[in-house]
């Protein structure tokens, strides 16, 4: 059973702070504790990086669409951020339903050169990008925009927490509590209708010895756990029985509008969306820390 303790007033402790600019890796939400007691204070930041190890990412304000953590009701964390700071807030865990830390961003502009970005493609399984490119000669240097849409679960009993889809334009939702049991079915919702094709990729981090998220400068680079392609349905089943710190990621991409700058050329010739959905598991089918 969940570790109890006495409930403290009702109230939010928060520190904010979010995305700054990045390049198009994996990026996840960065929690403390993704299996927090009552009272427990937990610390969000975000990363972004290879092999699920990454580096904190600072806030900018600029960046953020929406930051806010979900229990019973939605919580704003983003008007206190603070600019630079890799702490993005410090949230009180008030009950044992479970709930959402989520973080959409505005877009973001990279440019590579025509291998590494078809290269880029080929391993994030995004193949009509790739059919589309491999007819153009000579090919172009690929010019994209991307954002970001994550979310972290914080462990807790409600179902109907778990599974709801929280709007976003690319949204990994689970079809049971994560880290409930062995297996997790996921859904994979473009603008809320399932997508079909989509590459879903896992990794697995180990936690601390006392079963908490593993510091960013503690952590080294692990192999991709599983990758497979949402069905006609938009779900994907993905084994997630170790235990240890779980992200899943996918990423959508589609022709940009063509919106141009000021020198009257296209901004983007693709559009990318990335979203993430991090939890953790731990042992002997449990997903709750013995009280101390």
């Amino acid at each position: 059973m969940r570790r109890s303790s006495t409930i403290p007033t009702l109230g939010l402790l928060l520190l904010a702070a979010c995305a700054g600019a990045a390049t198009a890796h994996p990026f996840w939400l960065n929690v403390s504790d993704h299996l927090p007691k009552q009272g427990e204070t937990v610390t969000v930041g975000a990363c972004s990086g290879t092999g699920f190890r990454g580096e904190a990412k600072p806030w900018a304000s600029d960046r953020c669409v929406d930051f806010s953590w979900y229990t019973y009701r939605r919580f704003a964390l983003t008007p206190i951020g603070q600019e630079g700071e890799t702490v993005w807030a410090q949230q009180a865990y008030m009950d044992t339903a479970g709930g959402w830390v989520q973080y959409r961003s505005t877009f973001a502009s990279i440019e590579l050169p025509a291998d590494e970005f078809d290269q880029y493609l080929t391993d994030e399984g995004l193949d009509a990008p790739l059919a589309v490119r491999s007819r153009i000669e000579p090919r172009p240097p690929g010019r994209e925009r991307y954002r970001r849409c994550c979310k972290a679960w914080l462990e807790g009993l409600d179902e109907r927490r778990a599974t709801r889809p929280l709007g976003h334009t690319l949204e990994l939702v689970p079809r049971s509590r994560p880290g409930a049991s062995p297996e997790l079915r996921v859904r994979v919702l473009w603008r809320g209708r399932p997508l079909a094709g989509v590459l879903v990729k896992t990794w697995c981090q180990p936690l601390t010895p006392d079963g908490r998220t593993r510091p960013v400068v503690e952590r080294d680079s692990v192999a991709v756990t599983q990758q497979t392609r949402s069905d006609a349905t938009g779900e994907v089943r993905l084994d997630v029985r170790s235990a240890g710190e779980w992200l899943v990621s996918a990423v959508h991409m589609e022709p940009a509008p063509q919106v141009k700058a000021m020198s009257g050329v296209p901004e983007a010739d693709w559009e990318s969306t990335w979203a993430s959905l991090t939890f953790a598991r731990l042992e002997a089918d449990t997903t709750h820390r013995a009280a101390p």
